[in-house]
């Protein structure tokens, strides 16, 4: 497998980490405030989201042959979460 499909892959990968942290936050935040269950489930699915993203940012490096195929996950997950991010914000 070429490298820089690995490297891609980790590139878009980190980036729908730093998407899904930062909607963690937000709905973090706003648990604090108002402590509803629609909150509390949002950080559920979101802390399992993430822990999803990371998990499959790092199998490209143990299963290369994957790589192709978490590219074009990662960028519509990408474009998914930051719609997502828009409109919580």
């Amino acid at each position: 497998m070429e490298a820089w499909v690995l490297y891609i892959s980790g590139i878009m990968g980190i980036g729908d980490i730093g998407l899904l942290l930062a909607l963690l936050n937000i709905y973090w935040q706003n648990y604090k405030e108002m402590k509803s269950k629609f909150t509390r489930g949002l950080l559920f699915f979101v802390s399992v989201l993430l822990l999803q993203t990371i998990f499959l940012t790092i199998s490209p490096f143990f299963r290369p042959d994957v790589g192709p195929i978490l590219i074009i996950y990662n960028v519509m997950m990408f474009i998914a979460l930051s719609v997502l991010l828009k409109t919580t914000w």
